[in-house]
């Protein structure tokens, strides 16, 4: 059993300078899926769940399945156009840190397996990194916050993750997935919950170092 810093990628590692990343995203997939007036369908409140986003936008679960699928390419030509406009940034310290990091790293990251293997490329940054989980982008796929996340880690690390490991991440996903997982939890960027909180990862792996040496 050993212990790890599993940390998310999206605006905890890549920062977007823009607004809605999301929202960005979503419409792109519904333009890419030749959906008339995407604006009006990603603001209809039938679009959050699944099964009255289907009767919106008058497909089949069989149909929906191939555009979940094609999520992932549209995810990752969106944020690489949004990196070569540097709307898209990683700052040094970031990079400092997961190079001299004194445990043993763990990406998890929900976003497009091509975006993640672009980014780690780009900063020569894979070999830092024990393991890289992403989503399957398939309707029964694993992400966070679900701890099964946890499992399948294990399972291909071939290790068990103790409970001293850390969760790092700026969202309130990271957050339960932490809380789902029975792990340690730092805030980066931002202050909820009566978390440990970053500002930057400067503090970070000050943070870290202190509690690994005691």
């Amino acid at each position: 059993m050993s212990k790890y810093i599993l940390i998310d990628l999206e605006d905890t590692i890549t920062i977007h300078k823009y607004n809605n990343r999301l929202e960005s995203v979503m419409l792109k997939w519904l333009e890419f899926n030749k959906v008339s007036n995407p604006l009006k369908i990603y603001n209809d409140n039938n679009f959050k769940n699944r099964n009255t986003r289907l009767k919106l936008l008058g497909i089949t679960e069989k149909e929906y399945e191939k555009w979940y699928k094609n999520f992932s390419e549209v995810e990752f030509i969106e944020y690489f156009k949004k990196y070569k406009d540097k709307q898209i940034v990683i700052d040094d310290p970031a990079i400092s840190f997961i190079k001299n990091c004194n445990i043993p790293l763990i990406l998890v990251s929900n976003s497009s397996p091509k975006w993640i293997d672009f980014v780690l490329k780009e900063y020569s940054l894979t070999k830092y990194f024990k393991y890289i989980f992403h989503r399957e982008y398939s309707l029964n796929e694993v992400k966070k916050p679900d701890s099964e996340v946890i499992d399948i880690i294990e399972k291909d690390i071939n290790d068990k993750i103790s409970h001293d490991s850390i969760v790092v991440g700026d969202s309130y996903t990271d957050y339960t997935f932490a809380k789902n997982c029975n792990l340690k939890f730092i805030s980066m960027y931002n202050d909820f919950n009566n978390c440990t909180f970053c500002k930057n990862f400067n503090e970070l792996l000050n943070i870290i170092n202190t509690t690994n040496s005691n």
